[in-house]
């Protein structure tokens, strides 16, 4: 498979990025990238650890300034990249299963696209100097940032990072600010315990019933390099992202959103909201322009423009605790005061391109007969009962559809209306 993605470079170890092809790929990122000095950070995966070495011969190879700030959540290197109004690279696959990784680079803390590095690569073509390595140390700093102005707090917080990058850091931050902690997975592991490292519903019963068994206020569930986060009430259940962004908003006082086009349309109730294409880059670059508030995306992504660009997990549940705190009210108790969601999404697979280009050729002809459509990314149909969307996957040969109805009886209408689309 192409390990060049839209977003970032990304592939299973050492099938598809081994320790040779690592230093191939730093030295086309080091050669694309302006500016003498990068930040350099690296979750726990066992492809990470294995390839680090390789990445930072390659870019003092190609005459980068290395500075080395260790494991730990992908926020340190790029928030470092951010304050430094330099280069960032994160050794990192994200919410992959164990047996990926990647390499994912940063300007001024905006994702750099790798459309560039991938020509170098190919051809070879790298920058021939000798830059220099040392280590460096962003912890503090970071903390320090995200928790400045933070009332000291109370509460009892469960957290689990399934042994990815925030295993020892997030418990850390939340213990400084007063709060008492208890961890499901209290130990780093490559592995991520068996599960795919991503805060999503059903990684979180485990989490939820710790949390209701131990009477805590909240619990917290983060992926494996940290920028994704994930909450649980006091009764264990499972707090939908789209409510969550709702709280935030009403809460932190936030006006202009960008979202993208899956996100729920009861943000609209809350926020001015302008949709945007699916993808990381799509909403930083949005943030870095300061006009907005708040970037947002269906899994989990939260981005908080008074902070910096990129997206934080580890804010996140700072911010929501915060919240929790300065209101004195239980979670379930603020999440009673926004609608329900009701959203669903499948995923259709197809054997190539052409198959799934007919599809959405197909799709778009009748669009029409079903509501208002929209191309801002794939096409989003519109109407009384809700939307639905069909996208194309920037990674798979897949076709992504997502569909929310306004109630309970909206939901099957449009659910219904799915599935004889997609016939």
């Amino acid at each position: 498979m192409e390990i060049f993605k839209e977003y970032d470079i990304r592939g299973l170890y050492p099938q598809e990025i081994d320790e040779e092809k690592s230093y191939r790929i730093s030295r086309a990122i080091a050669t694309s990238l302006k500016g003498r000095k990068i930040f350099l950070g690296y979750d726990n995966r066992i492809g990470s650890l294995a390839i680090k070495d390789y990445v930072k011969k390659g870019l003092v190879e190609s005459g980068k300034e290395v500075v080395d700030l260790g494991l730990g959540p992908i926020m340190i290197p790029v928030f470092a990249s951010f304050m430094e109004k330099t280069n960032g690279l994160c050794i990192t696959a994200s919410h992959n299963p164990a047996r990926y990784t990647g390499l994912l680079p940063y300007n001024n803390g905006v994702t750099v696209t790798p459309e560039k590095i991938k020509k170098i690569y190919d051809t070879e073509e790298f920058a021939e100097n000798i830059g220099s390595l040392k280590e460096g140390d962003y912890y503090e700093r970071y903390i320090g940032y995200i928790t400045k102005g933070i009332k000291k707090m109370k509460l009892k917080i469960g957290i689990d990072s399934m042994g990815g990058s925030t295993t020892s850091i997030a418990p850390d931050v939340l213990k400084r600010l007063g709060c008492k902690v208890k961890l499901l997975h209290k130990k780093p592991d490559g592995n991520f315990y068996g599960k795919t490292p991503e805060p999503i519903k059903e990684n979180a019963i485990e989490l939820g019933r710790m949390v209701k068994a131990n009477r805590l206020d909240l619990g917290m569930q983060f992926d494996a390099d940290g920028d994704r986060v994930a909450f649980v009430d006091e009764n264990g259940a499972f707090v939908d992202p789209m409510v969550i962004t709702m709280i935030f908003i009403k809460y932190l006082k936030l006006k202009k959103v960008v979202a993208t086009v899956a996100c729920s349309s009861h943000l609209e109730e809350f926020a001015k909201i302008t949709y945007s294409k699916v993808g990381r880059p799509n909403i930083e670059k949005r943030l870095a322009d300061k006009k907005f508030d708040l970037g947002v995306e269906t899994a989990s992504h939260y981005y908080f423009a008074r902070y910096f660009p990129f997206s934080d997990g580890l804010l996140g549940g700072v911010l929501l605790a915060s919240i929790l705190n300065k209101t004195g009210k239980k979670l379930s108790k603020l999440v009673s005061q926004f609608p329900k969601i009701y959203f669903g999404s499948l995923s259709l697979p197809f054997k190539n391109e052409a198959e799934r280009t007919a599809k959405m050729v197909r799709i778009e002809k009748s669009a029409a007969r079903f509501g208002k459509t929209e191309k801002i990314d794939g096409i989003k149909i519109i109407n009384e009962h809700g939307f639905m969307l069909f996208r194309k996957s920037n990674t798979e040969p897949i076709l992504r559809v997502y569909y929310e109805g306004r109630d309970e009886e909206s939901y099957k209408e449009i659910k219904a209306t799915v599935e004889s689309v997609i016939k």
